[in-house]
Formats: structure tokens, C-alpha cells, sequence
């Protein structure tokens, strides 16, 4: 990493108040829910409580942003939420997990010697059984795609990345979000499921983080197409249907892109790439 006589732009007086929060309001969320599931506690939650706890990283961002000496909530929300990106990258957003759908389609038929139900895709246990393919999208928009990325990709990535390149900002963004998803592997099914998958589940992740930063950076720091992106990716990845075959296709996919682009980004100037101040 480089030296310089200039103070660090980010320094861990801002992590550590983040990190605190997002991860301190997600984990205060999920602690009921693992002791209940390992050991029988019998806590009482709410419905949903796993969803309420993906805005933890929003928490924490909003706790940097308004409390005294914080950088500024107007200006943050007016670059986070803006619509005024190239379309293309709402496109690609979109389109790129579809895709990644489509091909596990396929080869989830050709393993299995039979198609996804369509009428069950998507659907999860984690949610009412009423919930149909358009809600569950929803819902994993509002939650983990506006609560998770509002801290990641919204306010902790151009924050690191206003030091660090634009690869090297996305693979530290990669292992906070790894460690912020740890209780649910003691709680939650998809995770209780994975055995030595969650080496996959790591690698993937990994690379998102890179594919993410990408778009991101190419929408103007804009979270609105990563919203999207993170939303149906979670809707392919994380339905009860998806546990075998159509995860790990995706995962993979995911892989070879985030291999791909670290390769293409890695050959840019990194000036080209910087947010705006915060």
C-alpha cells in the first residue's frame, strides 16, 4: 500500500463507529433467532426479524452520516440514490442475473431430467407461502438489497476507495460482508445447508463484491442498479429450489465474471474510477 504524509481520507475514526452499528443492529437481530434454532431459547421475534437485520449496514451508514462530525446525509443520499447514471448500467443490472438464471435453468434441467417448477421459483420458507415470485423480488429490494448495499457499495466502498484502487476496495468490502453474514450460519437454512459449499459461497461472494463495485462505479456511485442486481440475484440464489443445482451455477458464473473484470479493471487508471467527495 502506498505511503504519504497526507492523513488517510478514511481513517478507522469513521470504520470503527461504522462497523460498530452495522454490524452490532444486524447481529442484536439474528442473536435471537440462532439461540433459538441451537438451543431451543424460545425468544420471542417478529416476523421477519432475518430481513430486519440486513439494514444493519444501512444503520450504520446513516449513524456516520448525521451524528456530529458525520460527513453529510444530503449529500450521500442525493449520489447514493440518484437516477442521473448511463441506463445501460440498469440494464446490465438486471439482465446480467437473469442470465446467470437462465443458464442454471438449463443446466438444472439437464442434471435433473426435469425443469424448475416456475410457479414455485423464487419462493422461500424465510417468507409467507402466499408470497408469489413479484413480492419475493420486492421484498429482497427493500431489504437486503437497500440495507446491504446502502453501507457496502453506498458508503464504504468510495469511502475505501478514495485511498485504494477500485479491485482493492472491492475485495475489502468483501471480507467485512463476509464476516457481517456469520450468524447465519448457525440459524438460518441456506447456510445450514452448505457444509463445504461455504468455500464456494466465499470465493463467490468475493468476486460479487468486484462485479458490484463495478457497476457501481460505472452508474456514478449510484446504488440503485446494485439494488437491483443484489436483489434478484438473492431471488435465484436463495429460493428453496435453489439450494443444489441453480446456486452454485450462478455462484459460478458469478466467479468468472468477477476473474474476468478484475483482470479489465485492473489495466484501468484508477482517476477514472474515483467517487465524488463525501
Amino acid at each position: 500500500m502506498p505511503t504519504s504524509a497526507k492523513p488517510s481520507v478514511w481513517s478507522s475514526a469513521k470504520l470503527v463507529p461504522f462497523l460498530i452499528v452495522s454490524f452490532g443492529f444486524t447481529w442484536l437481530c439474528w442473536l435471537p433467532l440462532l439461540l433459538n434454532k441451537q438451543f431451543a431459547a424460545g425468544l420471542p421475534v417478529l416476523p421477519g426479524q432475518f430481513y430486519l437485520g440486513s439494514f444493519g449496514p444501512l444503520i450504520g451508514t446513516l449513524c456516520c452520516l448525521i451524528l456530529p462530525g458525520g460527513d453529510g446525509f444530503t449529500a450521500w443520499f442525493k449520489t447514493a440514490f440518484s437516477f442521473s447514471f448511463p441506463k445501460k448500467w440498469l440494464v446490465l443490472s438486471a439482465g446480467l442475473p437473469l442470465a446467470y438464471g437462465a443458464a442454471a435453468v438449463l443446466v438444472h434441467t439437464l442434471v435433473t431430467g426435469k425443469a424448475p417448477d416456475l410457479h414455485s421459483f423464487g419462493l422461500t420458507s424465510d417468507l409467507p407461502p402466499q408470497f408469489n415470485l413479484w413480492t419475493t423480488s420486492l421484498v429482497w429490494m427493500l431489504t437486503f438489497g437497500i440495507g446491504e448495499e446502502s453501507g457496502w457499495r453506498g458508503y464504504l466502498l468510495p469511502a475505501l476507495h478514495k485511498r485504494y484502487s477500485l479491485n482493492t476496495s472491492a475485495l475489502l468490502v468483501a471480507l467485512i460482508w463476509m464476516a457481517w453474514h456469520l450468524p447465519a450460519f448457525w440459524f438460518n437454512e441456506s447456510y445450514l445447508g452448505m457444509g463445504p459449499g461455504v468455500i464456494g459461497w466465499a470465493i463467490s461472494l468475493t468476486y460479487g463484491s468486484v462485479v458490484l463495485a463495478w457497476i457501481c462505479s460505472g452508474s456514478r456511485w449510484s446504488i440503485i442498479p446494485v439494488i437491483v442486481w443484489h436483489g434478484i440475484f438473492d431471488l435465484l440464489t436463495a429460493s428453496d429450489q435453489a439450494a443444489e443445482v441453480m446456486a452454485m451455477v450462478c455462484s459460478m458464473l458469478v466467479i468468472l465474471h468477477g476473474i474476468l473484470l478484475m483482470r479489465i479493471l485492473g489495466r484501468r487508471h484508477s482517476r477514472h474510477t474515483k467517487p465524488p467527495g463525501m
